[in-house]
């Protein structure tokens, strides 16, 4: 039987500019269970990078209530990894201390936590970037790092905000990959923003497929192509067909 990792029940939320109003959200609801990888897609405006910060507790709902095991989400958590589009790591540590970071703020033993960060950055091919720092780093192994230190920190759900939209294709597909595997190796629960069709289906178990003015859910399309994905496939290309054109109706 699956758990619910997450419930976002009944969600509004609006910003209020110098002139007016807007509301981002409209009557969200949405279950996620552990280990799913879910992938939100949508246009530009139609909230998606909101609803993952409420559900990062980076944001408030101003109605509805967002569960994350049972328990309301009232603010961040080590639970929850961000990962954002810039990176966030700090550009005066090297890789391993980026990684470390969230271990030293938690007390742990210095020698546990540099085995830890060294396993991590070992299993996604970073082993001999331990001592470089952020700004000799490709974009890729920016992000690389930025999952790791998340998954180092046993953070059980990966909140994702378009995390390869400035990456080249060819480094964005190995990056895609990459987060496959270390998803089945991990058993985290994924929750990450698109605008890109190609990507939601290469990834996600369920697209979550959101209108604008204000933002809702338009459908959840439960996708079963079998893994490793081929981008190729006849099958991929229905899929791509179908995601777009419930987007366009």
């Amino acid at each position: 039987m699956r758990v619910l990792s997450i419930e976002i029940k009944n969600i509004y939320k609006s910003f209020k500019t110098h002139d007016k109003e807007i509301t981002a959200l409209s009557n969200i609801n949405l279950n996620i269970e552990t280990g799913d990888f879910i992938c939100i897609l949508g246009p530009s405006g139609c909230g998606k990078t909101t609803l993952l910060r409420l559900v990062g507790g980076l944001e408030i709902p101003d109605k509805g209530e967002i569960y994350e095991d049972g328990s309301i989400i009232t603010g961040p958590s080590r639970e929850r990894g961000f990962i954002f589009q810039q990176y966030s790591l700090f550009p005066w540590l090297n890789v391993l201390d980026n990684v470390m970071f969230g271990l030293e703020i938690g007390g742990s033993a210095k020698e546990k936590n540099i085995y830890r960060a060294k396993t991590y950055l070992k299993a996604v091919g970073l082993e001999d970037t331990e001592n470089l720092y952020p700004h000799e780093l490709s974009g890729g192994m920016k992000q690389r790092v930025a999952i790791v230190r998340s998954l180092v920190n046993k953070s059980k759900r990966l909140l994702m905000d378009e995390p390869f939209s400035a990456i080249d294709m060819q480094n964005r597909h190995k990056l895609q990959e990459e987060l496959i595997r270390i998803w089945k190796k991990s058993n985290n629960t994924i929750l990450f923003v698109t605008h890109d069709v190609d990507e939601a289906v290469f990834l996600a178990d369920h697209i979550i497929l959101m209108g604008k003015n204000p933002g809702y859910i338009k459908k959840i399309y439960k996708n079963t192509l079998e893994r490793p994905r081929k981008r190729e496939s006849e099958e991929f290309l229905k899929v791509q067909e179908k995601i777009i054109e419930i987007l366009d109706e």
